[in-house]
């Protein structure tokens, strides 16, 4: 069993070493196998994280527009990122011409056993979940960029002013700077397109972590009766792996997989236990729920408001009892 990160497709540095403080590997989908962020690559191919393309098919096409679509945004509101968050509630550049153009193109070569409809739907998801990536891509650079510049400033009035008042200043710049939440634009809308990849993931679980407190806040708004379980505050931060981090791990994995796959309620009585903090500089929290009686094929659809989501795998609908929602922050 392994955590899948939601609702996002772009991983920052902060969110991978957050992500692996907790669990060995993490996986991430991704809504083709073309455009794949160097960054992203690199986790991958470190173990950090478990690239997953759940539904494949029509890359060139999707390439073609979203080169066509970074034009004309580039073009009309200067960046990708201007123009994702100016669209606000709307899902960007998906007009009524937009969708004929798609509408045509799939007919062409709609799935035998798909509707042409379903086919539209996936395919208009996939390209958002492009778009989206493009703009926590371009969102995280520019926080990183203020990041850099406030250090600068920081660096430049502790010569000029001395210790003091540079402690002032990096107080200052964390509350300035938080971590940041891609969470914050389209939560919903990139919740609704997330799932339709988790449905098509033919090795799903039913654990799923989050770094956005905006999206938590969303699935906790429309689920009165979730539980938490879990909520360890100092996790150690670690540069490189060691047996006692990774014993750890395997351990909490396993005690989540009996969470997921018993009927609740389930005594947690020593069944987990914070890792001892060795003495790093950062930790970080995590704190995880409980859906019970609801698998992930159940729990997703009605929260996203998408009946005509897949059913999932029979088997693992039937081995899923419970669905386990997580949040690792800095």
């Amino acid at each position: 069993m392994k955590p899948i990160y939601f609702p996002f497709t772009y991983v920052s540095g902060p969110a991978a070493a957050a992500l692996s403080a907790c669990f060995k590997q993490t996986v991430v989908y991704q809504p083709s196998r073309h455009n794949i962020p160097a960054e992203i690559q690199m986790w991958a191919d470190s173990g950090i994280i478990d690239l997953r393309v759940p539904i494949a098919g029509d890359e060139n096409k999707l390439e073609a527009i979203l080169k066509d679509y970074n034009a004309w945004a580039n073009q009309h509101q200067g960046s990708t990122l201007d123009f994702f968050k100016a669209w606000g509630g709307k899902i960007p550049f998906f007009d009524e011409t937009f969708s004929s153009q798609i509408r045509a193109e799939i007919k062409k070569k709609s799935s035998p056993d798909r509707s042409q409809k379903e086919d539209e739907d996936i395919f208009r998801d996939r390209l958002f979940l492009h778009m989206a990536q493009e703009f926590d891509l371009q969102n995280n650079g520019l926080n990183q960029d203020l990041k850099l510049f406030d250090a600068m400033e920081q660096d430049l009035m502790k010569n000029l002013k001395g210790e003091d008042e540079s402690l002032h200043l990096e107080t200052a710049g964390k509350e300035k700077f938080p971590f940041d939440d891609p969470g914050l634009y389209m939560a919903a809308e990139r919740l609704k397109a997330w799932a339709k990849l988790m449905q098509h993931d033919r090795e799903t679980s039913g654990l799923f972590i989050t770094t956005s407190r905006s999206v938590l806040d969303e699935l906790i708004d429309k689920t009165p009766e979730i539980e938490m379980v879990i909520d360890f505050d100092s996790i150690p931060m670690h540069a490189s792996r060691d047996e006692k981090v990774e014993k750890w791990q395997d351990g909490f994995l396993t005690s989540l997989n009996t969470l997921q796959t018993s009927t609740w309620p389930v005594s947690t009585d020593g069944m987990f236990e914070a890792p001892a903090v060795s003495g790093g500089d950062e930790n970080v929290a995590i704190k995880l729920y409980i859906v019970a009686g609801e698998t992930p094929y159940d729990f997703f659809p009605r929260c996203v408001g998408d009946n005509s989501l897949q059913a999932g795998l029979e088997t693992e609908r039937v081995r899923l009892k419970n669905t386990l929602i997580g949040i690792v922050e800095l």
